[in-house]
């Protein structure tokens, strides 16, 4: 029989695989794939924030980064240093102001690997709670505007000629991204939740004709190498989060393998 906390972990890590292969492709095809990066570097101030205001790390962490992913939507697309830089800057920035918050609470106990590298195995009743709902909310956002958003990811001149209101698809698409790091920074932890993002949308690429269909198969394959993943973890001690992005690598090589060949 299965244990109750491999089954949590389970399906923590299947509803955000799930959310990583469609919130991922639309990364790709905007190029934004340092957004997702600066995003879990900040939720690591957002913890030290929940801890020192007494609030839950998850609601903590969702409130920063979807504050912080509406602001960055203002930084301007074309700068003296480009948005790339901007992004690497503060990113790295509040991963560093976490730490050094950390620093200064030693009152407060934080499994700083498992913030940074992911505890699925520790999944809680509460975080499955939270996985639950941010997800559901993130869902709901990419359901009903998901033909705007391949459109403005697409074509974004052409979407706002033909009536998209592309500002407001843009703030839809960070506030949602926002939502899935809160959602995953448990699973994956902060530092990889851009690979569970990127990698399996990047597979996906190879092999898929449309944007749903890569959309689909990116949340499948991230489906696959999550559950392989926990298996490793479960039965070979490996640390989980770093096992489940090995296994998506491994696929990625796969895949770009096999469209070389054909």
């Amino acid at each position: 029989m299965i244990e109750p906390f491999v089954l949590r972990a389970l399906t923590a890590a299947a509803a955000t695989a799930v959310l990583a292969g469609f919130v991922g492709s639309l990364m790709i095809w905007r190029r934004t794939a340092y957004f997702g990066d600066t995003l879990s570097h900040a939720a690591l101030s957002g913890i030290v924030l929940g801890a020192a205001l007494g609030v839950s790390p998850n609601l903590a962490v969702a409130l920063l980064v979807c504050v912080l992913a509406l602001l960055l939507i203002e930084i301007p697309q074309k700068t003296v240093l480009g948005i790339d830089l901007y992004l690497l800057i503060i990113g790295q920035t509040a991963l560093c102001a976490g730490l050094v918050g950390l620093a200064y609470m030693p009152d407060f106990r934080a499994d700083l690997a498992g913030y940074l590298f992911g505890d699925v195995l520790s999944v809680s009743n509460g975080d499955l709670l939270f996985t639950g709902v941010g997800g559901a909310v993130c869902g709901a956002l990419l359901l009903k505007n998901w033909k705007k958003q391949v459109f403005c990811a697409v074509s974004p001149d052409i979407a706002q000629s033909a009536g998209v209101n592309v500002v407001f698809q843009n703030r839809v698409f960070m506030t949602t991204t926002a939502l899935f790091v809160a959602v995953a920074f448990k699973t994956t932890g902060l530092l990889l939740v851009s690979a569970l993002l990127v990698i399996p949308a990047c597979a996906a690429r190879f092999v898929s004709k449309t944007p749903e269909q890569m959309a689909v198969k990116a949340a499948a394959a991230g489906v696959l190498c999550s559950i392989a993943g926990i298996a490793a973890s479960v039965v070979f001690d490996a640390p989980a989060a770093p096992a489940i992005e090995l296994i998506c690598a491994v696929l990625f090589v796969f895949c770009a393998l096999k469209a070389k060949k054909a």
